[in-house]
């Protein structure tokens, strides 16, 4: 809902908080929900898709240039061989510089992206007229835009000190010399462990602890983007600190949500990477066009698979949301008004109106 007066009343409506309307299963429902609204995650996929293959053209043009009339045609059609990679090593590395500094934008318009990403998606989920999906993500993509990019930064915060406290200096003061008595000039090494297998389950146990971090901040990520849009608050700070609470307070209903969601992406995306494999394989065989353009298309319905799944998880925290948080005390702007569903509102005993879209 949009007030077209003096400030924005919340888009949420607290009358649809009892149990009995709670979905039976979030998972289903949820995904149900993002998969029925095909222009939002198909545009989502065009938007990212158009994103990468920026790097891919660039790659494309070098190669181009590279290979020229010297070498025999489709020789380096699967792979390129150990000859070709020495003649052109100094080319390589310069390619690898300039890849990974566009990568570096782009991955900053990747964070933009899905901070406008995440406001379409709880615009769409939490106004409640149907119809005209496209036109209400752009609306929630644009009207939270600013708020979840401080919520962004807050997460990247959080990320740099996930990373601290697991690959630098805290874990390697606390964990390899006070628990485990490695000296520190055999931090990266571990040589005086005299035991690979020790020093694998090492690096193993801190890879998925700082793994875990990481999932447990974009988790939190997306709690607190669900319950600003919810409020229609505007700290993300003090929004960030409430979700915390809360996800202490209800750590299967958040947590467990969160995770759950995590585990049906990866499978989804695993089996089509198994496919993907097998596909490499016929690419090196044949040396055809088709197991390329089917891989283009795999590439294109791992992207289609993590949107929706993305879309489906605010979808459950909105859902979740609206039964764990405490609606704020404040005056309900639909009050004292006239008017039809789903039309004009007419303050009584006033001349300004407000319109439900």
């Amino acid at each position: 809902m949009v007030e077209h007066r003096h400030g924005t009343p919340p888009v949420n409506e607290w009358s649809t908080l009892e149990p009995e309307h709670a979905p039976r299963s979030v998972l289903l429902d949820a995904l149900r929900g993002a998969v029925s609204r095909p222009p939002v995650w198909a545009s989502i996929v065009l938007v990212q898709a158009l994103i990468a293959l920026a790097p891919a053209l660039m790659v494309q043009d070098w190669l181009r240039d590279a290979l020229g009339s010297g070498y025999q045609a489709g020789s380096q059609y699967a792979d390129l061989d150990a000859l070709f990679r020495q003649d052109h090593r100094a080319g390589l590395s310069a390619l690898d510089s300039t890849v990974n500094v566009l990568g570096s934008w782009l991955g900053l318009l990747v964070i933009l992206l899905g901070c406008f990403t995440a406001g379409g998606w709880l615009q769409v989920y939490l106004q409640r007229t149907e119809g005209e999906s496209f036109r209400r993500f752009c609306f929630g993509g644009a009207r939270w835009f600013w708020r979840f990019v401080r919520v962004a930064g807050v997460s990247l915060v959080c990320m740099g000190l996930v990373t601290w406290l697991v690959r630098g200096a805290a874990w390697n003061h606390v964990v390899l010399s006070g628990l485990l008595g490695i000296p520190s000039h055999d931090w990266s090494s571990f040589e005086t462990l005299g035991s690979e297998a020790t020093a694998w389950k090492i690096r193993l146990v801190q890879d998925v602890v700082h793994a875990l971090g990481v999932a447990l901040v974009l988790a939190w990520g997306d709690w607190t983007r669900t319950r600003m849009a919810l409020l229609d608050t505007h700290s993300a700070l003090w929004a960030s600190l409430c979700t915390l609470w809360t996800m202490a307070r209800h750590p299967w209903r958040t947590l467990g949500t969160s995770a759950t969601f995590l585990v049906v992406e990866a499978a989804l995306v695993w089996m089509l990477g198994l496919l993907a494999r097998s596909l490499d394989g016929a690419v090196l065989r044949t040396g055809e066009w088709w197991p390329v353009a089917v891989l283009t298309l795999l590439t294109l319905a791992v992207l289609a698979v993590r949107v929706i799944v993305r879309g489906a998880r605010y979808h459950a925290a909105v859902q979740i949301s609206r039964q764990v948080v405490t609606p704020i005390a404040r005056p309900d702007p639909w009050k004292d008004t006239v008017g039809g569903p789903g039309g004009p509102r007419y303050p009584i005993g006033g001349d300004d109106h407000l319109v439900q879209i």
